[in-house]
């Protein structure tokens, strides 16, 4: 296993963002009382064959090779955090329609959305594991807000199944389902650009199967939103 400390990703959304807005600022100005801002370009995820994102509280996706985004899902309600499944022929999104933002499923090619979790807390869609499980961190039953706990649940729904940390966020498992990659608190979207207190996050790594934990980082800013590629995580970072 490769642990890349020096890869904090520090530009990486800028120059993600910037290669979205240049495929798809010309494909959304279609009519004359629209002026799309790439910088409003949120949460994309990429497959082999298209990138998915979050525009005006709706997703929408285009090839990797550009040309016009087209919409995926737009009831009423934001949807954010869109991730493709493994195979590339799911989005696994979080929805909010009904006063509550819950987990949900849409194919690829379109479709009706698939309700997936149905807890009156509000969960937190990380990405899927290996074996095509949603995984996703909730504050449900930890009995603090401030406090999540990271599960998986199947795509069509049912019971969610704990992961054995006491506390966590953000994860995201290695391609071989042994390593989990996370935080074990969220704090990503507090206003605490260069924060150094006791509330600043590092990467964890958990075994699955052994029960063995490494503090991956310990920068005394904030490492947050862990990604595998291969052997390899990456991580954003302060």
């Amino acid at each position: 296993m490769t642990i890349d400390h020096h890869a904090a990703l520090r530009r990486g959304g800028t120059v993600l963002a910037a290669c979205l807005t240049a495929v798809l600022v010309p494909a959304l100005t279609a009519s004359a009382d629209i002026d799309p801002n790439g910088g409003m370009l949120r949460y994309p995820d990429v497959s082999a064959e298209h990138i998915v994102f979050a525009y005006a509280n709706d997703l929408w996706i285009v090839d990797r090779d550009g040309g016009q985004a087209r919409p995926l899902a737009s009831p009423p309600g934001a949807e954010t955090f869109p991730k493709f499944s493994p195979d590339g022929q799911t989005i696994g999104f979080v929805g909010n329609y009904e006063g509550d933002r819950d987990l949900y499923t849409i194919a690829a090619g379109g479709g009706v959305a698939t309700r997936v979790t149905h807890h009156p807390a509000n969960e937190q869609l990380s990405g899927w594991s290996p074996d095509g499980d949603l995984l996703y961190s909730s504050n449900a039953f930890t009995g603090q807000a401030r406090l999540t706990e990271i599960f998986t649940v199947g795509p069509k729904g049912g019971m969610p199944t704990k992961l054995p940390i006491p506390y966590g966020a953000n994860g995201a498992l290695s391609p071989d389902g042994k390593w989990l990659a996370y935080t074990p608190h969220p704090r990503d979207f507090r206003t605490w650009k260069r924060y150094r207190g006791g509330w600043a996050s590092d990467i964890w790594l958990f075994n699955i199967e052994t029960y063995e934990s490494v503090r991956m980082t310990d920068f005394e800013g904030t490492d947050s939103i862990p990604m595998w590629h291969g052997d390899t995580v990456y991580y954003l970072s302060d």
